[in-house]
C-alpha cells in the first residue's frame, strides 16, 4: 500500500478534535489515525490490514521503516496512535518514543517487540506507553489493544472538552463581574457571583472545587479591572475565600464579603462620589436598553450633563464610548437569551432593542464571531 494515507483537510489534526475522517467496512466512523513503525514489510502489511478492518475507529495514516522516518511522519501527521517495534536501523523505537515524549504526552504508543527483555519494558513504561506486547501479536490481542486505545482517546477528548467549557464559563463570568465592579454596580456584581456559586453547588461540586472556580474567576476579573484602570488599580485585596468554607452558606457569605470589599476598593480608587451622574446614567441605560431609540442625549439628560461633557466623562469612567457600551450590553443580554432552549433568534433581536433582524445578526456576529443561529446551536441548553 502507499506509505501514507492522505486525509482531506489539516494533516496536523490531533486527538482532541476527534474528526471523522473516513469510513471503514460496514460504515463505522473512523475517528482516529494510527502510524505503524517496523522494518519488516510483512508485519506492516498485516498490521495495516487488521487495524483498518477492525471496528474500533482506527485507520492507518502512515508507515515507517525506522524511528527517524517515523518521527518525521509524526511531526507532520500527529497520529493518535503509534504501534512501533524497538529494534530498527537508524533510530530505534525507544529513541523515537523519547523524542516524542520530550514534546508531548498525548499520543498513545504501543510497542510490539520480539525482545522479552525486562529492561526494555521498564524503560518503555517510564515513557508512559500504553502497552508492551511480544511478537507475534494475535488478532484478538490487537483488537483488545485497539479497544483500550480508543477508550483512552475518547476519555482524553471528553476531558479536554470539559476543561474548555469550564474555562469559557469562567472567563464569561469574570468579564461580566469586572464590568459590574468597574461601574460599582455592587448589587449586580453580588447577584452574578452568588448565582455562579449556586450554579456550581447545584452541579454537585465539592466546596473546595467551587472555591477553586471562584478564585479563578476573581483572578481573571482582577486582571480585567487592572487593565481598565490604566494602572491606577494595581491589585485588589484577597479576602476570605480560603481556607475552604465549612458549608455552602458560609461560602455564599464569603462571596458577599468579597464583593463588598472589591466594590469599596474600586469606589475609593475612582473617587466615585464625583461621578454619581454617570452611575445614574448607567442605571438608566440598563433599564432602557430594549428601547431601539435610546440615545446618548437621553442618557446625558439623566446624568444632568451636556452631551459632549457626558460623552467624555462616560468614556473616562467606563473605558467605552456610549454606543460601544450599549452594543456590549445588548449583545451580552442577547447571548443570555439565546442560551435558552425555547428562544427564537428574531424574538431575541427585538428583546434587546433591534427591530431590524439583519442589522442585529450582523452586529452579533461582529461582536461574538458567530451568527445568532450558530451561537444558539452551540450553547443553547
Amino acid at each position: 500500500m502507499d506509505r501514507e494515507v492522505r486525509y482531506k483537510g489539516d494533516h496536523r489534526r490531533n486527538a482532541a478534535q476527534m474528526v471523522r475522517l473516513a469510513y471503514g467496512r460496514g460504515g463505522e466512523a473512523i475517528m482516529y489515525s494510527a502510524l505503524i513503525v517496523d522494518d519488516e514489510v510483512m508485519i506492516k502489511r498485516s498490521l495495516t490490514k487488521l487495524i483498518n478492518g477492525s471496528g474500533h475507529g482506527f485507520r492507518v495514516c502512515g508507515e515507517a521503516e525506522d524511528g527517524s522516518e517515523a518521527l518525521s511522519l509524526w511531526e507532520r501527521l500527529r497520529p493518535d496512535l503509534i504501534i512501533t517495534d524497538i529494534s530498527m536501523p537508524v533510530m530505534d523505537g525507544l529513541e523515537l518514543i523519547g523524542h516524542i515524549r520530550s514534546r508531548e504526552r498525548e499520543t498513545e504508543i504501543i510497542i510490539l517487540s520480539g525482545y522479552d527483555d525486562f529492561g526494555y519494558a521498564q524503560q518503555a513504561m517510564r515513557y508512559g506507553i500504553m502497552d508492551y506486547v511480544l511478537k507475534p501479536v494475535r488478532q484478538e490481542q490487537l483488537e483488545e489493544l485497539l479497544a483500550k486505545s480508543a477508550d483512552r482517546l475518547n476519555r482524553k477528548g471528553r476531558s479536554r472538552l470539559e476543561r474548555g467549557q469550564i474555562l469559557r464559563e469562567c472567563r464569561e463570568t469574570a468579564a461580566l463581574l469586572a464590568d459590574h465592579l468597574w461601574t460599582v454596580s455592587e448589587p449586580e456584581a453580588l447577584r452574578l457571583l452568588t448565582g455562579y456559586t449556586r450554579q456550581l453547588l447545584h452541579r454537585g461540586l465539592h466546596l473546595s472545587q467551587c472555591t477553586e472556580r471562584l478564585e479563578d474567576a476573581l483572578v481573571l476579573a482582577e486582571a480585567e479591572l487592572v487593565a481598565q484602570s490604566g494602572g491606577k488599580l494595581q491589585e485588589l485585596p484577597k479576602p476570605l475565600l480560603t481556607p475552604t468554607a465549612a458549608s455552602a452558606d458560609e461560602l455564599l457569605l464569603r462571596v458577599g464579603s468579597i464583593i463588598a470589599v472589591y466594590s469599596g476598593q474600586i469606589r475609593g480608587m475612582r473617587n466615585w462620589g464625583q461621578f454619581q451622574g454617570i452611575q445614574k446614567a448607567v442605571q438608566f441605560i440598563e433599564s432602557r436598553y430594549t428601547n431601539e431609540h435610546l440615545s446618548l442625549s437621553q442618557a446625558a439628560n439623566e446624568a444632568g450633563m451636556s452631551d459632549s461633557y457626558f460623552s467624555r466623562c462616560f468614556k473616562e469612567e467606563l473605558g467605552l464610548s456610549f454606543i460601544d457600551y450599549l452594543i456590549k450590553l445588548r449583545m451580552e443580554k442577547a447571548k443570555e437569551l439565546l442560551k435558552e432552549a425555547d428562544s427564537k433568534t428574531y424574538e431575541v433581536a427585538f428583546a434587546v432593542g433591534y427591530s431590524d433582524y439583519p442589522h442585529f445578526s450582523k452586529s452579533f456576529k461582529k461582536y461574538c464571531g458567530l451568527s445568532p443561529n450558530d451561537y444558539k446551536k452551540r450553547f443553547a441548553q
